[in-house]
């Protein structure tokens, strides 16, 4: 009975969602397109403004700040959470959000180089990528 139980709780575990160049769990950023360079969040992030495009070395972006400079956005969350893009730190104003397993490859050019914060959030009823 123990092994059916085991079973079952692993049948209602979230699955993780992947998404186009973003490791599982991770919330990823991109200077430019997908093969730019990126940064990986596992957590929210209030302020972008120590953070750095640290992953592609070589890749366009490659040690670039990562606030004011998102171009696209993965979500690749094994929790079910949306990840809300806000301009200014803390948490200013919404910009967009990503489903998990969902991602965006250019943004909107008015949603281009504005994020400045990250909060992950469970599933909410806004419209997301």
């Amino acid at each position: 009975m123990a092994a059916t139980m085991a079973v079952g709780g692993a049948v209602l575990a979230s699955p993780a969602s992947a998404a186009p160049n973003c490791a599982s769990g991770y919330h990823c950023v991109f200077f430019l397109g997908f093969n730019s360079a990126k940064h990986s969040y596992f957590n929210s992030d209030t302020n972008f403004s120590g953070d750095t495009f640290n992953e592609g070395s070589g890749l366009s972006g490659y040690g670039r700040s990562v606030n004011d400079n998102v171009v696209s956005a993965s979500n690749s969350s094994n929790s079910n959470y949306e990840s809300h893009y806000y301009v200014n730190s803390n948490n200013g104003t919404f910009l967009f959000c990503v489903n998990p397993g969902s991602s965006v490859e250019y943004l909107p050019s008015a949603k281009q180089n504005v994020a400045s914060s990250l909060q992950l959030r469970g599933r909410t009823s806004i419209s997301c990528y």
